[in-house]
């Protein structure tokens, strides 16, 4: 009885604590190239492998020669879940994140080209 007791005090401690963490409002993401391109990869990641075809339509001729398609893939991959914590910083073609998932915070830098393509995207653990 005395263990019983001492499990509902406990899990009433860990409801409480849990009720009293603040959640955090979503990021809004800009409606621009680079910010419907970051939500394109936020998405792609949980999508992982993509056909070239798809990101071709995303990624700069020179993004995918640096980072082939395969390459690409088995990154994003090991990002799935990933999420904007906060907008650092905010230009016209370039955004600069700290993202996450859930073991790991991230700093995200990205930005497009004339055409609106990713043109860098490096993803790097903070």
């Amino acid at each position: 009885m005395r263990v019983r007791s001492r499990l509902v005090v406990l899990a009433g401690l860990l409801l409480a604590l849990v009720g009293c963490a603040e959640a955090k409002p979503d990021v809004v993401i800009p409606d621009s190239a680079v910010g419907r391109q970051l939500q394109w990869y936020l998405d792609a990641v949980n999508r992982t492998p993509l056909p070239e075809s798809e990101l071709a339509e995303h990624l700069s001729k020179d993004f995918l020669q640096d980072v082939p398609p395969k390459e690409f893939n088995e990154i994003a991959a090991t990002l799935a879940g990933l999420r904007v914590d906060e907008l650092t910083e905010v230009e016209p073609e370039a955004l600069v994140a700290r993202v996450s998932i859930p073991a790991q915070v991230y700093k995200a830098e990205i930005s497009v080209d004339d055409q609106g393509k990713i043109g860098f995207l490096l993803i790097t653990p903070q």
